[in-house]
């Protein structure tokens, strides 16, 4: 998004339009710097990672052979500086566990490989399948603009209809490419805004007062008059109320894909990184679904979402917010029928922007059934009332045991094997993404006749997905990087080190619980504004599970707290790939970032430790310490 163009002045700013979908979006653009002035950055870096793997090496070699411990510290150290410097590439720093761990001997090399893809991997694979296919055909666009017609008539609804098509798109596609989608669009409404704003006289879209002494459509005083723009309700809306409802309007795009990807499981990597670590720690207990995590996250995200809209319109569009709360636009007619004349623009602009799209297309109705039964699938898969339609499955290749010795069936005593997991749902339908043809096979003539969107890069391929786009457009690096965090997982178990940081937590035995939720959250949402929010997850998840076993708190508790916190990062551009991408508009600066996300931050932790410390914990049955979690009793029945 933010161009490295030269201009004249190699200090010097400069404005470059990016063409981004069927909008043109301006934004900043930072020109190069002479080499001399920027090589000694690279070999600070250089100089920087050699020196933290030269010296974790060193003393965990210097260490007696049975400190494992201390070696497995060493590495991980060196991992987490890396991770939250970026001085190498995080997908690169992912790989180091799988380097370190064999060569200080803490576990052997086809055992920390064999950590780098598993079953979350195929979650995370499929997902990102189903979502590369949406992005290509543009059926994530359709989908936001036709949100944003029908809500988009004033600046609290037009606020609340940009966040929340990024909300419901972030819940199953990336987090960063919902919002690349979404701010073209947003740029086109504000240009539009600015063109009602530049038309002056013009009694069907606003009143134009000029401030010089003169009246209304005075022409004498252009040269010297500034233009206010006034409301449908007589107050006014000058450049600077325009500008500071640009900002809010903005903001609310990559807050909404923050708390979207909350919603889901798959929403977000640290969602992922939690169930993976989860089941590599406690083997065999039954992880938390797509299903159970929906059921319990999608309140809390839904709460998040109307906070963030509320408290960007306080501070952005007030009096907005204030006629949409009394119901001011419903029961007055006339104020309603000119904030409706207002917005006819606005709206104008989105649907001229919806009817580029044409027709639904082949591509778009397949793949919008595909999502539709992915999470249908994904929601009734297994039931706690009733059986699901994996347990059904099971049954079939379910064959009944024979009796034992004390009069009990091994049925009874063993519960039936499930076969079809949450990511065999979203492989099996990815496997037709390549099967399919982009093209309708009965209707062949008039699919071909049907143009293309302007701006789409959907390419007519023979397959609704391609092998060369997987290729391109898949993040590998998010796969290394959870990848990384199962190894450390398995190395913090291994060489004794959980239960080591376990024992030093000891002291917080008596400590309310809530009280230490508050801590944590507070601490990784915090952390997350520097480092990325999926590496901090996998260093942070093995700490908490040793810190619950100390309390004695059921290790959910705090891992759900802290996996949900590691989402609240608005504070700075370079907390999440949302915010990065929405710093490079020129009307958003860092101080508007800090000063919203600050407010946002404090109540969102806040929400996140009430909502843990109540429903959640009573619908993950988090009450008691499990017996499982224990690694020094033999619990009962546990696998």
């Amino acid at each position: 998004v933010v161009s490295t163009q030269s201009t004249g002045d190699s200090r010097a700013p400069s404005l470059v339009p990016i063409t981004e979908g069927a909008a043109l979006i301006t934004v900043r653009s930072f020109s190069t710097t002479p080499k001399s002035h920027y090589t000694l950055m690279p070999q600070w870096r250089t100089v920087f990672t050699l020196a933290v793997l030269f010296l974790s090496c060193a003393v965990a070699m210097s260490l007696p052979v049975e400190e494992k411990r201390g070696r497995a510290a060493c590495v991980i150290l060196a991992t987490a500086l890396l991770w939250m410097t970026e001085a190498i590439p995080l997908m690169i720093t992912g790989m180091l566990p799988a380097v370190m761990f064999p060569l200080v001997g803490i576990m052997d090399t086809k055992e920390v490989c064999s950590k780098y893809f598993n079953y979350v991997s195929m979650l995370m694979m499929g997902t990102f399948l189903i979502a590369e296919s949406v992005e290509a055909c543009g059926l994530h666009r359709r989908i936001a603009l036709k949100i944003l017609s029908i809500v988009g008539r004033g600046e609290a609804l037009l606020m609340l209809g940009a966040s929340t098509c990024t909300w419901i798109l972030s819940m199953f596609m990336s987090n960063t490419a919902t919002t690349a989608m979404m701010l073209p669009i947003v740029d086109a409404i504000i240009k539009s805004l600015r063109e009602i704003s530049n038309t002056v006289g013009n009694d069907h879209v606003l009143k134009v007062r000029l401030n010089s002494g003169g009246s209304e459509d005075d022409s004498n005083h252009k040269q010297s008059t500034k233009v206010d723009i006034v409301r449908a309700d007589g107050t006014r809306l000058d450049s600077k109320q325009f500008t500071w409802f640009c900002k809010g309007l903005l903001l609310s795009v990559p807050y909404g894909a923050s708390i979207g990807g909350i919603a889901t499981l798959t929403g977000t990597p640290p969602n992922l990184v939690l169930k993976s670590i989860f089941e590599a720690s406690f083997k065999g207990v039954n992880s938390i679904d797509f299903q159970k995590w929906m059921s319990v996250a999608l309140p809390l995200s839904c709460i998040l979402i109307i906070f963030g809209w509320t408290l960007l319109c306080i501070i952005y569009a007030r009096s907005s917010y204030w006629n949409l709360i009394t119901l001011r636009i419903f029961w007055d007619k006339s104020g309603r029928n000119k904030e409706i004349t207002k917005w006819k623009h606005v709206n104008r602009t989105i649907r001229k922007q919806y009817s580029r799209l044409g027709a639904l297309r082949f591509p778009e109705i397949v793949l919008l059934f595909m999502s539709a039964a992915l999470v249908f699938l994904w929601l009734f898969r297994k039931l706690d009332s009733v059986k699901g339609w994996a347990d059904l499955h099971a049954d079939v290749f379910h064959t009944p045991s024979n009796t034992t010795n004390n009069g009990t069936s091994e049925e009874e005593e063993e519960k039936v094997k499930v076969y079809l997991e949450d990511a065999w749902v979203v492989i099996a339908l990815s496997l037709f993404l390549f099967i399919i043809p982009n093209e309708n096979p009965f209707r062949g003539s008039c699919s071909r006749s049907s143009a293309l969107p302007e701006g789409e890069s959907f390419k007519r391929s023979r397959r609704l997905l391609d092998i060369d786009t997987v290729m391109r457009r898949t993040p590998w690096d998010v796969l290394f990087i959870l990848g990384g965090g199962y190894a450390i997982a398995a190395g913090c178990k291994d060489s004794g080190l959980s239960a080591w940081i376990g024992e030093q937590f000891s002291f917080l035995y008596n400590s309310s619980r809530v009280v230490i939720a508050l801590v944590v959250s507070s601490f990784v949402a915090v952390l997350t504004e520097f480092a990325s929010n999926t590496a901090s997850t996998t260093l942070l998840l093995p700490v908490l599970i040793s810190l619950s076993e100390a309390i004695r708190v059921h290790p959910l508790y705090l891992m759900m707290t802290g996996t949900l916190s590691a989402s609240l990062a608005f504070c700075l551009p370079s907390a999440t790939g949302p915010n990065a991408l929405v710093f490079a508009f020129k009307e958003i600066r860092v101080i508007d970032m800090i000063r919203t996300g600050i407010i946002m931050n404090v109540i969102s932790i806040i929400i996140t430790v009430g909502a843990t410390s109540t429903w959640m914990f009573s619908m993950l049955d988090l009450q008691e310490y499990p017996c499982w979690a224990d690694p020094n009793i033999t619990c009962p029945g546990a696998p």
